[in-house]
C-alpha cells in the first residue's frame, strides 16, 4: 500500500531504555562457554556491546508514561490538546484493556481522547506513523501522542545465545501534529503473513501451540535454553528477509517519492544489528556517514522503538540548523515491513535517549516534588534532568572519558 499525507509533521520524539544493562564480554562464559573468538566475531560483525533489559517489575507502559510525560513538558503540551493516544506494542500490560486505555488515565487525558494499541513489532513505528499521518490528515485529529516500543527481553530466555545478546528494551514518545504548510510524507506498507512463524513467541496466548498452523518445524525444537514461552527466531530467514526485501522496497519509496536517494538527509533502518544495516546500505550504495548504525550496539535491538532511538541520539539536543528531509525502513515479525519519506523541520525537538529508573523518573497522575534523570553520552558528558514542579531542567558536566 502507498500513500501520500500532506499535513502532518512530526513535532517531538523521546526515547527511553532500562537503566539496567548487560555488557557481552560478562557472558563469555555463559552463552559463549568460553570461546572468545566467537564473543569477538560477533562484536565486530554484528556491533554488540551492551544491551538495556527491563527488570521484571518494569513494563513497557511504565517506560512509555515517563516519556510521554518528559515529551509533553518539555514541548509545553497541554494534556487537554491530545486527541489520540496510540501505543504500538507486543508487550502489553494485560489481554484487555489495550494499554493505551491505562495510559490515558495514568496521563490524565481528556475523555474526548480516544486510545488504542497497535499490535507490531520491528516495522511498528511506521505502521504507527502511518495510522497517526492518515487521523490528521483525514481531519480527524490535530495532535497525537504516539507511543512505540517493548520488553521483548521478559520473553527471551538468558541462555539462548541466538537472542539475548541482541534483544533490548525501550520504549519512544512521538508528537505528531496539523500543518497548513504543504508537508509531503510518503508511506508504503506490507505484510508477508506465510511467514509469519518465523519470529513468533508460540506459547501463551489464546491459541494451543498446534503443528498443522506453525509448521516450522525449528519452532518445536525446544530446550533448556528455549521453550515454546519463549522468543523464537528464524535467524536466516529473517536476515534473507531484510536484506533481499528492503533494498528493493526502499528504491520503489524514492521512485514514488520522485526523488534520488542522494537528496534523503538521513537513511533510518531498523536497527537489528550492525550487519544488516551495512548491508542494506552497501546494496543500495548510499552514503554510510547519513546512515546511523550504533543503536544495536549501545541498547540491543530494541524492535519497534529502534528507529525513534537512532533518531533521538542522531540528533541529540542541538536544534536541527536546517529543515531536513529523510527516509525510515522498519522490517521484522509479522512478517511486515514499512519505508518511509518524511521532514523534519527545524523546529523539531528531541534529546539523546535516557535511561529510566523507576526510583527517579517521574510517572504521571502523581505530584512528585522532584526527579532526577541521569544520561551519559559517548562524548563524555553528564546529563541531570530535574523535574520540579512540572517542568524540567538540564545541567550538563563534561568529564574525562
Amino acid at each position: 500500500m502507498r500513500t501520500t499525507f500532506t499535513h502532518t509533521k512530526i513535532s517531538g520524539i523521546i526515547t527511553l531504555v532500562p537503566e539496567q544493562y548487560i555488557h557481552i564480554d560478562d557472558e563469555l562464559h555463559t552463552i559463549y562457554q568460553g570461546d572468545q573468538k566467537a564473543l569477538e566475531r560477533i562484536k565486530k560483525v554484528v556491533g554488540l556491546k551492551t544491551r538495556h533489559i527491563a527488570p521484571k517489575d518494569i513494563t513497557a507502559s511504565d517506560m512509555a508514561l515517563s516519556a510521554a510525560n518528559i515529551l509533553l513538558d518539555s514541548m509545553h503540551i497541554e494534556r487537554s490538546n491530545i486527541d489520540v493516544l496510540i501505543f504500538i506494542t507486543q508487550t502489553p500490560d494485560y489481554f484487555l484493556p489495550a494499554s493505551a486505555c491505562y495510559l490515558h488515565g495514568k496521563l490524565g487525558l481528556n475523555t474526548h481522547t480516544f486510545a488504542f494499541d497497535i499490535n507490531q513489532a520491528c516495522a511498528g513505528y511506521l505502521y504507527g506513523l502511518y495510522v497517526a499521518h492518515s487521523l490528521i490528515d483525514s481531519g480527524g485529529a490535530k495532535r497525537v501522542l504516539m507511543l512505540c516500543g517493548d520488553t521483548l527481553s521478559h520473553f527471551v530466555n538468558p541462555l539462548d545465545s541466538s537472542l539475548a545478546p541482541i534483544i533490548g528494551d525501550g520504549v519512544s514518545a512521538t508528537l505528531l501534529e496539523y500543518t497548513q504548510e504543504t508537508l509531503s510524507a510518503y508511506f508504503e506498507l506490507g505484510s508477508d503473513g506465510t511467514r509469519f512463524d518465523k519470529l513468533i513467541i508460540p506459547q501463551g496466548a489464546c491459541r494451543i501451540p498446534n503443528k498443522a498452523i506453525i509448521t516450522d518445524p525449528k519452532v518445536w525444537e525446544t530446550s533448556e535454553s528455549r521453550g515454546l514461552h519463549n522468543l523464537y527466531m528464524d535467524g536466516t530467514e529473517i536476515f534473507n528477509f531484510a536484506i533481499m526485501e528492503e533494498p528493493g522496497a526502499f528504491e520503489k519509496i524514492i521512485e514514488y517519492a520522485g526523488i534520488a536517494k542522494e537528496q534523503l538527509d538521513y537513511y533510518f533502518f531498523h536497527q537489528a544489528n550492525k550487519y544488516i544495516v551495512d548491508n542494506i546500505a552497501k546494496r543500495l550504495k548510499l552514503d554510510t556517514t547519513k546512515v546511523p548504525n550504533e543503536t544495536t550496539g549501545k541498547y540491543g535491538n530494541l524492535s519497534g522503538c529502534s528507529i525513534p532511538a537512532s533518531i533521538c541520539d542522531t540528533f541529540g539536543d542541538t536544534p536541527l540548523k536546517k529543515d531536513l528531509q529523510i527516509s525510515l525502513a522498519g522490517f521484522g515479525a509479522g512478517l511486515s515491513f514499512g519505508n518511509a519519506i518524511l521532514h523534519l523541520r527545524k523546529d523539531f525537538y528531541t534529546q539523546k535517549v535516557m535511561l529510566y529508573n523507576k526510583n527517579n523518573l517521574y510517572g504521571g497522575g502523581e505530584s512528585l516534588l522532584q526527579q532526577r534523570k541521569w544520561e551519559i553520552d559517548n562524548v563524555g558528558t553528564i546529563s541531570i534532568f530535574t523535574h520540579y514542579n512540572a517542568k524540567y531542567t538540564r545541567q550538563s558536566y563534561e568529564f574525562a572519558a
